[in-house]
Order: structure tokens, then C-alpha cells, then sequence
């Protein structure tokens, strides 16, 4: 706090410095290249010049990388990132990127090698690539429809009716230490109940990138962290320590609990997207209703037989009949 008072201090007094040397100085000649009347602004301040509805589009398409002549762009990077966890897509581009390019080369390179090996003819792997292609189709069209009605109005509703008022989500303050095999992780179990100190162990012995901070996640949501772990944690008291190493994405872990709490409600602008993605599920649900009414449908059984449900399904009032 002294050091920031020291700062305004010094930055008052050389405000002060500089009006007075301007009361003191003769006026500047004004620049050659300045308008004539210098009331006047230099540039239109009145028309906006936007324009650059297609500037995403094109730096999408800035190649960042080719693998074999094969183009790796900005936006395949930036879909990919899109495509993480919270607790990773919200770090800094420039931490995230190079690692998501590094994925996206290495996955490129497996795609040839595949495509080598002919497996992009394989019918267990052509139905696979369908069915992905069919399903990026149809979450595309649900988010463009159901986003119409998706208005900032109906968010602010929604936000008043179950947000608003309400405490926010409970949190845990996690300590872990990871550690690739169960019995590593029993020992270090053993000697924390022996006595040793938790931050000391995990910087000494814990793989995660949290060693060095004595393995402190700090307090965190159920939902940022992978099922079996939040089942452990949320059901553990402040200074509880796992009685048994938990396994989980390949590791093994010890973790502490070192407090709780309850959040505060969450403003507006940190549930929206929450809010609006549990609208767009919900909007799922009459958008197929109404696809399905625009087709024909006929379901088989194993045999080649057809069923009853698809007779029923053709028969449906507002769908689309059989040709004969």
C-alpha cells in the first residue's frame, strides 16, 4: 500500500510539473499535416466504418501448419479449443496453442498413415466417420434453431427465475499429489498419516503440474473436476485426507481437502452461456419432434422385418407418407 501511495505521489507531482511548464513554454507551431481548423476532428467521427464481417472468416483460414501439403488452419486450432474443458480453453491463447497444433499435426499425420494403410475403406470405420459427420450435422442444426428463440431477454429471465437470489455452487479447497502406480500412492498415504506435510510430499514426490505449489488446485466447483474425483472430495471434511489412493485419466492420486464454502450467486454475465446451453437442450427436444414429423420413418427387426412402430411412425399426423 505505501508503494502505491509512493507511485500516485510521484505521478500527481509530474502532472503538476508538466502544466506547469505549459504555462510557462510558448504553444507549439501546429503540425503541417493537421486540418486547418483544429476544432475540428481529423477523422469522420460520425459514420462508422465496420466492414469486417468476414475478418473471423478469413484469419480461419490462416494456415498454421501443413503436414504433407495438408493445411492445418487457425480455425481448425481454434475449434479445438473450443472443444476443452473450461479449465483449459479459458487459459491465455498463447499457453493453449501450441499444444492444440501439436495435436491437430500429429492427428494429420495418423490420417495419412491411415489412409496408407487403407483404412479410410474399412466399413467398420466408414460408418464411424459417418455417424461423427451426422451428428456435427444435427448439433448444428439444433444450435441454429433453437438459438432463435434464444433472446437476451429470455436469459434474464431465465437467469431471474433460477439463479437470481440463490447461493451460488458449492467449492472445495483440493491439495493432490499424482503419482503413476497405486502402491507409490498407498506409501505416500502412509507416511501422511504418519505425520508428513502435505505441501511437502507433493513437492517432492507429486507429478502433477501443481507440485511446485505444494499441490494446491485452490477451490474448485464439482463440476471442474473429472465424477470419481468429485465424489471423493465432496463427500471429505477440511483436513480430511483420501484413506485410499483414486485412481483417475491414468493416474493414481492422494488428495486433501483443505476447506469449504458455499459461492456467492453468480452475476449474469458468468451463468449466460451456462443459461443459454440448458436452453438449447431443452429446445433439442421439440426441434427432433418437429424433424421427425417432416419425414418417413420404417424400422426393422433383425430379420428384415418391418415393425409396428414404423407403420405408426408413417401414419403420423403431420408427417410425411410412404411413397408406394
Amino acid at each position: 500500500m505505501a508503494r502505491l501511495a509512493l507511485v500516485c505521489a510521484m505521478l500527481a507531482a509530474g502532472l503538476q510539473g508538466e502544466a506547469a511548464w505549459a504555462q510557462l513554454a510558448p504553444a507549439p507551431d501546429p503540425s503541417p499535416l493537421a486540418p486547418g481548423d483544429l476544432k475540428r476532428p481529423i477523422f469522420d467521427t460520425t459514420t462508422p466504418v465496420y466492414g469486417k464481417a468476414d475478418q473471423q472468416a478469413k484469419s480461419a483460414g490462416t494456415v498454421v501448419a501443413e503436414v504433407d501439403g495438408r493445411a492445418v488452419t487457425l480455425g481448425d486450432v481454434g475449434d479445438a479449443i473450443n472443444d476443452l474443458p473450461p479449465s483449459v480453453k479459458n487459459l491465455p491463447f498463447d499457453n493453449v496453442f501450441p499444444g492444440v497444433l501439436g495435436k491437430l499435426v500429429s492427428i494429420q499425420a495418423l490420417v495419412i498413415r491411415a489412409q496408407r494403410q487403407g483404412l479410410d475403406e474399412d466399413q467398420a470405420v466408414r460408418r464411424k466417420i459417418k455417424a461423427a459427420s451426422d451428428q456435427v450435422l444435427a448439433d448444428a442444426l439444433l444450435e441454429r434453431e433453437g438459438a432463435r428463440a434464444i433472446t437476451e431477454d429470455a436469459l434474464l429471465a431465465r437467469y431471474t427465475k433460477d439463479v437470481a437470489g440463490k447461493p451460488g455452487p458449492d467449492e472445495v479447497h483440493v491439495r493432490v499429489i499424482m503419482v503413476p502406480t497405486e502402491q507409490a500412492a498407498t506409501d505416500i498415504i502412509g507416511e501422511l498419516n504418519g505425520g508428513a506435510d502435505f505441501a511437502a510430499v507433493a513437492k517432492r514426490s507429486s507429478l502433477d503440474s501443481t507440485a511446485a505449489a505444494g499441490g494446491d488446485v485452490g477451490f474448485v466447483t464439482r463440476d471442474a473436476l473429472t465424477p470419481e474425483v468429485a465424489a471423493i472430495v465432496f463427500s471429505m471434511q477440511p483436513g480430511q485426507i483420501t484413506p485410499f489412493p483414486l485412481r483417475s485419466v491414468g493416474s493414481w492420486f492422494v488428495l486433501k481437502v483443505e476447506a469449504r464454502r458455499r459461492q456467492p450467486t453468480p452475476p449474469f454475465s458468468v451463468v449466460r452461456e451456462t443459461l443459454r446451453q440448458a436452453m438449447l437442450r431443452e429446445a433439442a427436444v421439440s426441434i427432433a419432434k418437429t424433424a421427425l414429423a417432416d419425414v418417413s420413418v420404417r424400422e426393422y427387426d433383425i430379420n428384415g422385418k418391418e415393425t409396428d412402430a414404423s407403420s405408426a411412425q408413417a401414419g403420423a399426423p403431420g408427417g410425411a407418407q410412404p411413397s408406394q
